[in-house]
């Protein structure tokens, strides 16, 4: 048997469920016992809200959807065994499939997987509290930095500096800063800046070593915030990164950014947004979309931890039966950096 703590949609208090059934794997698959999970809501629980959820949290990237779970393999087919790179035992992570058969409503003791190629063993330097921020959070913000690095590349080639900018300072934000820092550089020729709404939030990215920061407070003339986003990044913005991608972020960012210009947006805002394609053509500027990466970016960012080039954000570790106030101080912007839930103590702990 085994326990859950479930909720149906991303606005419900989770409800700790017991005695319940340990799932069957399918053929081909594994089932994984499940020590740590990123505080973040499956996209069936964001579904499942009968309203559009508008928070703080959302605004800086502090919540967002996604699956991230790491543990340990406690029985796999065997009709893979032969050919698969894990085995019984493996500290691994796991890939979030398109169609998995993961509980989507909530933090389990066990999931089974019905593809190996989507476990990825975790090195024995990698804490299993780090690699649970990596299939969703980490692993989003890697693809977006990879997405942003031909076009920073091909600018420093004909400018001397680049400006990059990265809306949000939550658990996204702060993931982006370092890789960012290591991936496309934080020197003379390129310059990373952050925006948030939080002067919390934006002291927290300064701590991770982006020193560029501008406050976007809510209640500031929107024309001042751009005039003073300009000022900041000396005349304009070459490549944002805008995992909040509401209405409000996707405009100003549009009008900060320079000509030819690149707009790189997560949509975790689920937001429609009007833009006018008359100035984006007349300005060459492009909107990029980009979401979770593939299984061989996840393998790339848990090496490039485990040889300590990347360090994980700040984060917090909450026991699992607390995940109903985590969640909602997420939302509210109480806690700093990423949250992770223990769910199943490992042996040596």
């Amino acid at each position: 048997m085994m326990f859950m703590m479930r909720s149906n949609s991303c606005v419900e208090a989770f409800e700790y469920c017991a005695d319940l059934p340990v799932p069957d794997f399918p053929k081909g698959g594994a089932r994984i016992r499940v020590h740590y999970a990123g505080a973040c809501f499956t996209e069936a629980q964001f579904k499942g809200n009968k309203r559009r959820v508008r928070t703080p949290g959302l605004q800086n990237t502090s919540v967002f959807p996604g699956f991230e779970v790491s543990g340990i393999i406690e029985e796999i087919c065997s009709s893979v065994t032969e050919n698969c790179c894990v085995t019984s035992g493996d500290r691994v992570v796991i890939f979030p499939e398109d169609s998995h058969h993961f509980q989507e409503f909530g933090y389990a003791e066990y999931v089974t997987v019905k593809d190996t190629k989507n476990l990825i063993k975790v090195p024995e330097n990698v804490s299993l509290e780090v690699a649970a921020m990596l299939p969703c959070g980490g692993l989003s913000a890697y693809n977006a930095v990879m997405k942003a690095k031909p076009y920073v590349d091909c600018i420093r080639k004909n400018r001397e500096r680049c400006n990059v900018l990265v809306v949000g300072a939550g658990g996204l934000g702060l993931w982006t800063i370092n890789l960012a820092k290591h991936i496309i550089g934080n020197c003379n020729s390129v310059r990373i800046t952050v925006a948030d709404t939080s002067v919390e939030s934006l002291l927290l990215a300064q701590s991770h070593g982006c020193y560029d920061v501008i406050h976007w407070q809510d209640s500031d003339h929107e024309q001042s915030l751009i005039e003073r986003t300009k000022n900041i990044c000396c005349g304009g913005v070459d490549i944002i990164i805008d995992f909040v991608s509401s209405l409000r972020t996707v405009n100003r960012s549009l009008k900060v950014l320079n000509k030819n210009g690149v707009l790189i947006v997560g949509g975790n805002s689920r937001c429609e947004i009007p833009i006018c394609l008359n100035t984006l053509a007349s300005k060459q500027q492009s909107i990029v979309g980009v979401k979770t990466g593939e299984p061989s970016q996840l393998q790339e960012l848990i090496d490039l931890i485990a040889s300590d080039k990347v360090s994980p954000p700040h984060y917090t570790t909450f026991p699992v039966n607390k995940a109903s106030q985590v969640l909602q101080d997420l939302h509210e912007c109480r806690i700093r950096g990423r949250a992770v839930f223990q769910v199943i103590p490992t042996d040596n702990e």
